[in-house]
C-alpha cells in the first residue's frame, strides 16, 4: 500500500472541528493521508477529496477503499465550486489546502519534480495539461525566466546563470533532472544550507502548475463555498504560499483568524518526518455576520 506521512494531522483534526453530518473538503487529497486520520475520528461526515493528480486519485481510493462515505475528484481547487456544483453540493462546512508536494510523487522519477532522481523535467501535476519544466527551461525567454527564478525561487542575482542557462540551452537542450541539476552545482553556489538546485526546482514547479495563481483562486473559490462558521485550514511549505494565504485571511471581513501565527510541526514530528519542517498551518473560519455573493 502506499503511504504518505501527513503532516500536522493532529492538528488539522482538531481546528477542522468535525460534526456528525458535516460535509469536507481535502482539496489536495494526495494518496489520502489526511482524508484517512479524519475518517477515523469516528464522527459521520461526508468527505470530497480532490486531486488534479490522477494517479493520485487511485491510491487515495485504494487506501480509502472501506470507506463508503467519501466522494473522489479529479480536478483542481482553484474550481471548487464548480466541481462541487456537479456532485450537487452547493456549501460545506470545512476545507483543508494542504500544499506540499507529496513525497510518492517526488520519489517517483517519470514526474521530474525532484533533483535527486533523475527523470525528464516535467513536473506537472496534472498530466493532461501542457506545459511542462522542460519546455519553460528550453523554450522560455530570458525575462520570463530571470521573472520566475527572482519571483518564486526568491533568487536574486540570477541574470547570470540566467545567461549560462540560455547559452547552454543554444548547444543541447535541459532534458532530465539530473542534467539540469549538475549544471546549477557547476554554475551557481547557494548561500544558504541547501541543495543549490533546490530554489530552481521549486521555481520551475510553481511556473509549470500555475501554483501561486491557483492558491489565490482556491481560496477564493473556497471562501464561496463555506458555509456560516465553516473552517479554512492550510498547510503551506515556502514563504510565498504562506504570505498568500496571511494576506487572504487579513484581508477578508467574513474571515475570522483562529490561529494568530501559523502552526508549526513539533520536533518530534519533524524528526519522524524531515519534509515537514518547512510546514505552516494556518486556520479561518466564516465570519456569520458576512455571506460571500
Amino acid at each position: 500500500m502506499n503511504q504518505h506521512y501527513p503532516v500536522l494531522k493532529e492538528e488539522v483534526l482538531r481546528w477542522i472541528n468535525l460534526k456528525d453530518g458535516g460535509i469536507y473538503v481535502d482539496s489536495t487529497c494526495g494518496c489520502g493521508g489526511h482524508s484517512k486520520y479524519l475518517l477515523l475520528s469516528g464522527k459521520k461526515i461526508l468527505l470530497i477529496c480532490i486531486d488534479k493528480d490522477e494517479k493520485m486519485i487511485e491510491i487515495a481510493q485504494e487506501n480509502l477503499k472501506n470507506y463508503s462515505n467519501v466522494i473522489f475528484i479529479k480536478g483542481g481547487f482553484e474550481n471548487l465550486s464548480e466541481l462541487l456544483k456537479e456532485k450537487d453540493i452547493e456549501k460545506v462546512d470545512g476545507i483543508l489546502f494542504d500544499l506540499g508536494v507529496s513525497s510518492i510523487q517526488l520519489k517517483d522519477p517519470e514526474r521530474g519534480f525532484s533533483f535527486q532522481v533523475d527523470g525528464p523535467l516535467d513536473m506537472r501535476y496534472d498530466r493532461n495539461s501542457k506545459l511542462t519544466a522542460y519546455e519553460i527551461l528550453n523554450k522560455w525567454n530570458k525575462k520570463d525566466l530571470i521573472y520566475i527564478f527572482k519571483n518564486y525561487g526568491e533568487i536574486k542575482n540570477c541574470e547570470r546563470i540566467v545567461n549560462k542557462i540560455i547559452e547552454r540551452r543554444k548547444k543541447k537542450p535541459f532534458r532530465t533532472t539530473r542534467e539540469f541539476s549538475d549544471f546549477i552545482c557547476k554554475h551557481f553556489k547557494e548561500r544558504k544550507k541547501i541543495h543549490p538546485a533546490t530554489r530552481f526546482f521549486l521555481s520551475l514547479r510553481i511556473a509549470t502548475n500555475s501554483e501561486l495563481e491557483c492558491l489565490k483562486k482556491g481560496l477564493e473559490e473556497g471562501l464561496k463555498i463555506l458555509k456560516e462558521k465553516g473552517r479554512m485550514l492550510v498547510i503551506s511549505f515556502n514563504s510565498l504560499e504562506d504570505r498568500i494565504v496571511k494576506n487572504f485571511f487579513k484581508e477578508k471581513e467574513e474571515i475570522k483568524i483562529l490561529t494568530k501565527k501559523p502552526i508549526t510541526p513539533t520536533e518530534k514530528e519533524i524528526n519522524e518526518n524531515p519534509l515537514s519542517r518547512s510546514a505552516k498551518l494556518r486556520v479561518g473560519e466564516k465570519n456569520e455576520k458576512t455571506e460571500v455573493l
